[in-house]
């Protein structure tokens, strides 16, 4: 027999190794589960992460952005910087740039201290681009191939830039994309090959951030510091930045722009060509030298 004194130490150790084994075994069972959980917080899908995008969300996003919603302005006006930079020349220069969406449209560059140096103007009849210190006047068709005769491939028209400034790419892209894919930005639209525009990258916001595009040569865009946005209409960027793969860099910084829904009277969007100015048609051939940047 066991005295009733051990009998009660031996209940006591009962009970302390019962309840430590409780406790072991709670220990235990929490630290698993933990671990079983943590396999499964590492693959749960992460926000912005790429995969197969949402057909149904694309598709709507992209709609939303080349359809324009809201008031649709016919006309603007802007004040710019503008800075160029290439393997051969840099310069920084100071834009005026308004007129009608669907053109006329004037742009004015001048110098820092306020100097003009060359008025632009385009219509649907082309480009035309005055250089009143070089007492010259170039003329073509096209502005994007007027302007790679002088030496600068920009791959926009003045419409083109106009577009994007004032946040209406429907004015220059087409409706439907050709595929599209879910990168860590937002998605990017892949576009047909008759497209100007390679492909356009819309955040998760639905903003255009990127563009890429065919041309003279490749070119890509970075669109940044977009202003908050004003009541019927998009976010508008206020930094360009356009890069080449022959090493041009052009960073066009919105100070000002001004939005309209009647289009300017066209006798302010007139650029008489000087009479004492030197035309030179450049869609004809010959040698053309360009006016030096300031």
């Amino acid at each position: 027999m066991i005295a009733g004194s051990s009998r009660m130490n031996l209940a006591a150790t009962l009970r302390t190794g019962l309840r430590a084994g409780l406790r072991a075994g709670l220990h235990f069972g929490l630290c698993a589960l933990l671990l079983a959980s943590l396999p499964l917080a590492g693959c749960a899908p992460k926000t912005g992460a790429p995969g197969a995008p949402d057909a149904s969300q694309a598709q709507a996003m992209w709609t939303s952005f080349v359809s324009e919603p809201g008031e649709k302005p016919a006309a603007f006006s802007m004040s710019a910087s503008l800075s160029i930079q290439s393997p051969q020349k840099s310069a920084r220069l100071l834009v005026k740039f308004w007129g009608n969406l669907e053109r006329p449209l004037r742009l004015d560059l001048s110098t820092g201290m306020g100097q003009s140096f060359s008025l632009w103007r385009e219509d649907s009849l082309g480009w035309l681009a005055v250089y009143p210190h070089s007492n010259q006047a170039f003329t073509h068709p096209d502005t994007k191939a007027g302007l790679s005769r002088l030496g600068m491939p920009f791959p926009f028209t003045l419409k083109d830039l106009a577009s994007i400034s004032s946040g209406r790419f429907g004015l220059i892209l087409p409706s439907s994309y050709k595929s599209v894919k879910k990168t860590a930005k937002g998605y990017e639209f892949a576009l047909a090959p008759s497209s100007t525009v390679g492909s356009v990258t819309l955040d998760f916001e639905g903003k255009p951030i990127h563009l890429t595009g065919r041309g003279i040569e490749p070119w890509t865009v970075e669109l940044g510091d977009f202003a908050a946005p004003e009541a019927g209409r998009p976010p508008l960027a206020q930094r360009l930045t356009l890069t080449t793969p022959g090493g041009l860099q052009v960073i066009l910084r919105t100070k000002k722009i001004e939005l309209f829904a009647a289009p300017m009277d066209l006798s302010t969007l007139e650029l008489p060509l000087p009479p004492q100015a030197r035309h030179i048609p450049l869609n004809k051939a010959g040698d053309v030298r360009a006016p030096e940047l300031p």
